[in-house]
């Protein structure tokens, strides 16, 4: 029997089994926030974290919002987004080139949360056959379905089987429970991002008459449009072709409760492709002990879900469609869609929003500082909401 060292992420481990869910999302979500909080009170002016955000775009839509709405960290944000706003300006400056907008790094805290995950399932992977924890797996809830398929990239093929057969044992329990089913076929809530694969698609335009009432300024008219155009369907049920899922952000949505049938279609895929996996040929293994070791690519690179988002795939054609009749301030992840249709002439029209925005985000600067504290607020103080709304999307449809 193989021994290995019990460091921290391996009493992570045991504490997180003991709890309710999948554990490796257990663990992924105490990281978001450790990570986060962390950044907003020491590092929102260090340079090296600066830089890599301006690589990034700034933080995934998620993200993005738990940082403002959860670590309620308004003024962090604030100085974050206009350092992106002032970057973006010069990238853009007499832009020629449709990747302009194109992020070359991914998200801090997707990365922060994607190390955090190969830890723990890699440590899962490894510590399968010791007695305190396998007895520990046995009793627990699991691995959802996303984690499991990374799971059977992760450690020997041995390993790999061993922990493929335990899993799939916990899923016998309670197997038609919906609220497991939720969380087995797409993580826990908040975990995973919208189906990248699915958005990126480009399936026919329906035809649409949606007349967004834009509320705020600085709003993205293709945000509000979509996700008003989402909010008329009943139920995701509408759309399912018999063949898709559910992404992580759609599943949780109301729409998504209680919908047990595609779920367990879902979760039969899941069960399906890691069994596929487990038995492939060793490479995989390779690849990501390489990985650890420094030796190839760090990036974050999901496993696609073996099913598409069945709104997700909704959504892209909706997104399109809005994109190529709407011309008001968009969105960055918008934009990147505008200027795939139009080129690089889309960027032109959102210049003076980003003007006027950084103007107020200036001003709300100005008076955070003790100094101009006693002055009046105005409408400067919405000013991070909305430059985060900018970059970021909103959360109900990403």
């Amino acid at each position: 029997m193989r021994t290995i060292s019990r460091h921290s992420t391996f009493y992570d481990l045991l504490d997180a089994l003991g709890k309710p869910g999948c554990a490796v999302c257990t663990i992924v979500a105490r990281t978001r926030w450790r990570y986060l909080d962390s950044l907003a009170y020491e590092n929102v002016n260090d340079p090296g974290v600066r830089a890599k955000l301006r690589e990034s775009f700034g933080f995934c839509t998620r993200h993005a919002w738990y940082f403002v709405d959860t670590v309620r960290e308004l003024f962090g944000a604030a100085i974050i987004y206009r350092d992106l706003l002032h970057t973006t300006q010069g990238l853009t400056a007499g832009a020629t080139s449709a990747n302009a907008l194109d992020p070359s790094a991914p998200c801090l805290a997707c990365q922060a949360e994607w190390d955090s995950a190969g830890y723990a399932i890699a440590t899962l992977a490894e510590a399968i056959d010791e007695v305190d924890l396998r007895s520990a797996f046995d009793r627990s809830e699991g691995l959802c379905g996303p984690h499991l398929l990374r799971a059977m990239t992760v450690g020997r093929p041995g390993a790999r089987q061993k922990l493929l057969d335990a899993a799939l044992g916990t899923w016998q329990h309670h197997a038609d429970d919906p609220a497991r089913l939720r969380w087995r076929a797409t993580g826990a809530a908040g975990n995973f991002a919208t189906d990248d694969l699915a958005l990126a698609a480009n399936p026919p335009a329906p035809r649409l008459s949606v007349s967004a009432t834009l509320e705020e300024p600085f709003t993205c008219p293709v945000c509000t449009g979509t996700r008003a155009e989402l909010g008329r369907l009943l139920s995701w049920e509408s759309l399912d072709d018999g063949t898709g899922g559910l992404c992580n952000v759609h599943g949780w949505a109301p729409r998504g409760v209680g919908w047990s049938a595609l779920h367990r279609r879902q979760v039969t895929a899941l069960a399906t492709r890691a069994k596929e996996l487990a038995s492939a040929a060793g490479d995989l293994w390779l690849r990501q002990a390489m990985r650890g070791l420094g030796l190839g690519s760090t990036r974050s690179e999901p496993i696609p879900s073996p099913l598409r988002c069945v709104v997700c795939a909704h959504q892209a054609a909706v997104e399109t469609a809005l994109c190529e009749t709407i011309a008001r301030p968009l969105c960055v992840p918008h934009l990147r869609r505008a200027v795939w249709i139009h080129g690089a002439g889309a960027i032109e029209a959102i210049k003076p929003t980003w003007r006027q925005l950084d103007q107020l985000l200036g001003e709300y600067l100005r008076k955070e500082d003790y100094r101009f504290r006693s002055e009046p607020r105005g409408i400067e103080q919405k000013s991070p909401r909305w430059i985060v709304a900018l970059f970021a999307g909103v959360p109900e449809i990403r």
